[in-house]
């Protein structure tokens, strides 16, 4: 479950098409074609966090803002918004069984006490996640600030991340920057990520709802800042190749997704390849745990492995659909499966999945090997 508070607006998107100008004054006539509504604002954070898989609690006001947009051959031609600033005065809200609380401000007014609800949040032990649109004192204590370059610069009153941390007891800050990755601050150290998924820009309207959405399911899932902020990344650069408000599929989820799979891949042979590149259609990492030659030896006898671990590892990642290869030395990779925590865990043969190690810890893809193809088949010839 995660909860999130914040100002909700409605996207209201206007389809025509521009033929002619006015007779009345030299501007051109929008001619109507079709109208779609879509949630913005914190309703646009939600709807993602719910195609991401997770359980939100939403508390706004009703609608009392709207964005008309007026497009034409994709393209935003005109907006026009009618604002209302509708000061709520509440300050604790149901939290329920959470972690983590999202404060989608939009400075529409429901935010108005953002200090008193973050203060109340984090007294129910709660981590805060703010994705703000004031002056950074109003969000002393938080647990992450979310940023982008031109939010950093207008609310960051010319301090470092670093400074602002410190200045507002804030434990983690993070700016977000389409050309330049990801910056993130905290009490241990900074890390620069750089934006390594770069696509053709269609619109980027929401996609800082998009990155809020997927960091906090990442971390909400265990993972790591670091890697919580890379999947975020990759997703919100898939969204702005879309056309306005965007919730995420599953096609694009998908791509954020790490893979693993494990074996002693002795000789590589056609079935291997064609297992890989399966196993890696699955998502967008691919990490294989290599038996090393001690581990074979007690899996196989002592004539095995014919081709020693570095040989082994060296081939598996000149293997385009491989990403990274780790050896390890114990009979399974239990321990390497606890310590990845990939998505997905694929085995190929006629397992079932409760019966592969790790099955409690991952989501279990069984891939039939290719027939007539094996180590074993092929010592058998020679």
């Amino acid at each position: 479950m995660i909860v999130v508070i914040g100002d909700y607006i409605k996207d209201h998107y206007i389809y025509g098409s521009v033929e002619r100008i006015s007779p009345e004054s030299p501007i051109p006539i929008f001619k109507t074609i079709k109208e779609e509504f879509r949630d913005g604002g914190s309703g646009n954070v939600v709807n993602n966090l719910m195609a991401l898989g997770e359980n939100v609690l939403h508390h706004h006001d009703p609608s009392n803002s709207l964005k008309k947009r007026y497009v034409c051959d994709n393209h935003i031609v005109f907006r026009a918004d009618t604002e209302n600033y509708k000061i709520n005065s509440k300050t604790e809200f149901e939290l329920k069984d959470c972690d983590y609380v999202i404060l989608s401000d939009y400075n529409k007014g429901f935010l108005h006490n953002s200090q008193q609800i973050i203060d109340y949040c984090k007294n129910m032990g709660k981590k805060v996640i703010v994705d703000p649109k004031k002056s950074l004192d109003n969000y002393k204590n938080a647990s992450i600030i979310k940023l982008n370059q031109k939010e950093f610069k207008e609310y960051g009153s010319g301090n470092t991340p670093e400074q602002i941390r410190k200045l507002y007891n804030i434990d983690k800050i993070v700016i977000t920057s389409a050309d330049q990755g990801i910056y993130i601050s905290t009490e241990k150290g900074d890390i620069s990520l750089p934006n390594r998924d770069i696509h053709q820009v269609a619109d980027v309207t929401g996609a800082g709802d998009v990155f809020l959405a997927a960091m906090t399911h990442f971390l909400d899932k265990g993972n790591h800042i670091t890697n919580a902020c890379i999947k975020a990344m990759r997703l919100a650069s898939l969204s702005v190749t879309k056309f306005g408000t965007y919730v995420l599929t599953e096609e694009d989820i998908a791509k954020t997704k790490v893979i693993f799979t494990n074996g002693c891949f002795d000789i590589i042979h056609r079935g291997h390849v064609d297992y890989l590149k399966e196993s890696k259609k699955l998502g967008y990492k691919l990490i294989v745990g290599l038996n090393s030659d001690a581990s074979v030896r007690r899996l196989k006898g002592d004539s095995r492995p014919i081709n020693n671990e570095e040989d082994r590892k060296h081939v598996l990642e000149n293997l385009d659909c491989v990403d990274e290869v780790i050896i390890f030395d114990e009979d399974t990779p239990y321990e390497l499966i606890k310590n990845i925590k990939p998505d997905i865990i694929t085995k190929g043969g006629d397992y079932k999945p409760n019966e592969v190690v790790g099955n409690e810890l991952a989501y279990v893809v069984i891939i039939p090997f290719l027939e007539g193809y094996s180590t074993t088949k092929i010592l058998e010839r020679t």
